[in-house]
């Protein structure tokens, strides 16, 4: 009966073990996929107001905040915490892209630079403090 038991115990505690393995696994697949996400959106979106700063149309704007968007919510995703200062700067501008898109175009070199840094490495604080500084000057700017 002993014998029994240790084998039963010992199935157990491998099938555990392999379900823990099998959902460590996907965790990790499913960051990775985030992170592609997150890197491939804010490169969508530059692309897009690059496209717009050169032939002006209005849905390569539209298409680019949607991009930025995107960008923001596989951030959040990452890093999981709703007072993260970054994820607050994009949020103000993803607010002014939405609300005020004549300051926004207006100001698209700013945007596009700050985009560029971020498409290199989307985790390069420069980045979100160009963001932080275009959405100062946006809200707080010349009216």
């Amino acid at each position: 009966m002993k014998k029994h038991t240790w084998l039963i115990g010992l199935v157990v505690m491998m099938v555990l073990f392999v379900s823990c393995f099998a959902f460590w696994r996907q965790a990790c697949i499913e960051r990775t996929k985030m992170v592609d996400l997150c890197q491939g959106s804010v490169c969508r979106s530059l692309e897009s107001f690059k496209e717009y700063s050169a032939k002006g149309d209005n849905y390569l704007y539209i298409y680019g905040v949607a991009e930025f968007r995107s960008f923001m919510d596989a951030y959040r995703y990452l890093n999981d915490n709703p007072n993260d200062p970054e994820y607050l700067y994009c949020n103000i501008i993803y607010g002014e892209m939405a609300l005020n898109a004549e300051k926004v175009q207006a100001n698209m070199q700013g945007v596009i630079e700050a985009l560029a840094i971020l498409a290199e490495d989307y985790t390069d604080p420069n980045g979100y403090i160009r963001l932080n500084e275009l959405g100062n000057l946006l809200r707080y700017g010349e009216e």
